[in-house]
């Protein structure tokens, strides 16, 4: 089931989408917040967690993600071609702060229980997490299953019952690097939901290689959604079967192809390719720059 079209008239995102949809993600962060309140004790450290989390998740993200535009911006050789208008920084900052509001609210509880010395599942030894080798198996294996997890989840958000929530990514249509995680709270919670688990304590995290994924994760979205092709870049990522800026770009000027958010892989494997003759919903987004 193909998305919706976006009419250009509808260029403010809340305008366009079900009463509904917007009920649901404006009540998310809230629901989110409060359960907090749901801690046997220290909520005030609960409350401080999410604080610490927010201003360090907005923080890290916004600040790199403003640099990277700062200097993708100042390239005359793009993607889509030159922009026809300026390109919506603050909306595009905001929806990101957002998004890293709901992700602080998962982190909130791997960190409160840390501060309130309950064990959590990050740990900085290779030997408490089974072993460099088991680590090193588990880790490629969860980068696998997390990657078509997030494959199926925009999928998903493709489909007509779920596109409102995932409409306003594509209001950016020619995104910048402070679009990377300008998505709505339901898209928030499918995607930044795994912090949790490091709250879990029997599910160890190699700490070394846990924040090495989080920083990578992050600056290759970066590059996803910069808007210019960095040839050293593509030649190296592209034969890892990893995410390009000239792969990803294309999912937002043609919307229904290339929905890999790390690996190219389930694209290959679903046939949602551009290559593939994936092109007859091509004009799904046709908003303007």
């Amino acid at each position: 089931m193909q998305s919706p079209a976006i009419n250009p008239a509808h260029r403010h995102k809340s305008s366009a989408r079900p009463l509904w949809s917007r009920i649901i993600d404006g009540g998310l962060p809230v629901v989110l917040a409060a359960s907090g309140l749901l801690a046997p004790d220290h909520r005030g450290l609960f409350y401080l967690a999410l604080l610490v989390g927010f201003v360090g998740l907005a923080g890290t993200v916004l600040s790199g993600a403003a640099l990277v535009t700062w200097l993708c911006e100042k390239q005359t050789v793009r993607i889509q071609g030159p922009r026809r208008k300026p390109a919506p920084l603050r909306a595009e900052a905001a929806d990101t702060a957002l998004a890293a509001f709901i992700a602080a609210c998962f982190l909130a509880w791997p960190l409160w229980r840390s501060w309130t010395g309950r064990p959590i599942g990050l740990v900085w030894s290779a030997e408490e997490a089974g072993g460099l080798l088991s680590v090193s198996l588990q880790t490629i294996g969860g980068v696998f299953v997390l990657d078509a997890w997030l494959y199926a989840k925009h999928r998903l958000l493709h489909t007509r019952p779920l596109f409102p929530f995932h409409r306003g990514h594509h209001v950016y249509r020619d995104p910048t690097a402070l679009a990377g995680f300008a998505v709505g709270p339901l898209e928030s919670v499918m995607t930044f939901w795994p912090l949790l688990l490091v709250a879990i304590p029997q599910a160890k995290h190699y700490a070394p290689f846990y924040f090495a994924l989080v920083v990578g994760f992050i600056s290759l979205n970066y590059y996803l959604h910069c808007g210019i092709r960095v040839e050293p870049l593509e030649r190296l990522l592209a034969p890892l079967l990893l995410n390009t800026s000239a792969f990803h770009n294309i999912h937002h000027s043609h919307a229904d192809i290339h929905f890999g958010e790390a690996l190219t892989l389930w694209d290959r494997i679903c046939r949602t390719r551009i290559s593939d003759g994936r092109t007859q919903h091509s004009a799904a987004v046709s908003l303007e720059s």
